[in-house]
């Protein structure tokens, strides 16, 4: 005769449980995480691509190369991450940072000048720069755009005024340290890169003023209207921009070994790349630093690859352009999805 079982039977999942583990699913899949993981698969497919096509694309050497490579643009692009979202655009970080590496090298080598005193010299004109910048903005009461594109002219301009045209060589032992040292086997530069990121989530994700700048870029009537002096937070933006634009240039003489006139030109146009195909919304209120770190490993991998494989360097002038276009391309199409989710 056969025993029954009188041991309870397990409950099944309630209504709850079903609507809890639905909550953590699409907590998963977040627009957001959705555009990162994107991301990493674009990168992961160039990766494999140009890998398959060139022996030496996954040699350790040709990556931390590639790292070196984009650490200029991605430092400055880690704070102008922040510059976008909070609806600013600067457009003078390449002439800033060739004007601000290009003064501290010509005080170095032309002036007797000491290393430290140089540097300070350096990041103080990028620091000056993007705060003229923010000061006019907010006096004249004109679009960063215009004050910007005018601050790119007048750095450029004093750059060759600076350089008289021709390079000047760099002796001194640390901005070559600087350019070509490594720690745990990566370059410097990378590391610097690395720490802007860092310090820029850090701001965004747990200070006020991060989520100050948000505020400003989704709503600046509302953001001045609760208090926010935006004002002043252009301006301090801005200068952050400026002193990001003079790290990078200081890595860039550090790593060319000499500080040209024509150096860092066309980089604000690969921040912006960066900036706008990472997620951030050309009209700010919105943006994401992992999106920005991720798209700047993909130009980086575009750019690495293209050497690799001998490609003419007008061609990978057209595809700088192409990606361009289309990071404004997605921009527009993700404000437009969710400004359509917003109404829905």
């Amino acid at each position: 005769m056969t025993q029954l079982d009188d041991r309870p039977v397990p409950a099944g999942p309630t209504t709850d449980d079903v609507h809890s583990r639905g909550r953590r699913l699409r907590s998963l899949f977040t627009a957001d995480r959705v555009e990162d993981l994107a991301l990493l698969a674009v990168l992961v497919a160039l990766g494999v691509f140009f890998s398959a096509r060139s022996p030496y694309f996954l040699y350790a050497d040709n990556l931390s190369n590639l790292l070196l490579a984009v650490s200029v643009i991605g430092t400055m692009a880690a704070v102008s991450t922040l510059v976008l979202v909070a609806g600013y655009l600067d457009l003078s970080v390449g002439s800033a940072a060739a004007f601000s590496a290009i003064a501290c090298v010509w005080l170095i080598e032309d002036h007797g000048w000491g290393t430290a005193g140089a540097i300070a010299v350096a990041l103080l004109l990028g620091v000056l720069a993007g705060a003229v910048n923010g000061v006019f903005s907010v006096a004249l009461g004109v679009n960063p755009i215009i004050t910007t594109i005018g601050m790119l002219s007048v750095l450029r301009g004093l750059s060759y005024v600076l350089t008289e045209g021709s390079e000047i060589l760099v002796r001194d032992e640390f901005l070559l340290r600087l350019g070509s040292g490594r720690f745990l086997s990566l370059p410097y530069g990378v590391w610097v890169m690395f720490a802007a990121f860092a310090v820029v989530a850090f701001v965004a994700r747990y200070t006020v003023a991060g989520r100050n700048l948000y505020a400003i870029g989704a709503n600046p009537r509302a953001a001045r209207l609760a208090g926010i002096p935006l004002g002043r937070y252009q301006v301090v933006i801005l200068a952050a921009s400026g002193l990001a634009a003079a790290v990078g240039g200081l890595l860039l003489v550090g790593q060319a070994g000499s500080a040209a006139s024509h150096a860092a030109t066309g980089y604000e146009l690969q921040v912006i790349t960066a900036v706008l195909l990472g997620g951030t919304a050309l009209t700010g209120g919105s943006g994401r630093i992992r999106g920005t770190f991720l798209a700047v490993l993909i130009i980086g991998t575009l750019n690495n690859g293209m050497t690799l494989l001998a490609v003419p360097s007008y061609y990978q002038t057209v595809a700088s352009g192409v990606l361009l276009l289309t990071a404004v391309g997605i921009a527009q199409a993700r404000q437009r999805f969710r400004r359509a989710g917003g109404a829905a």
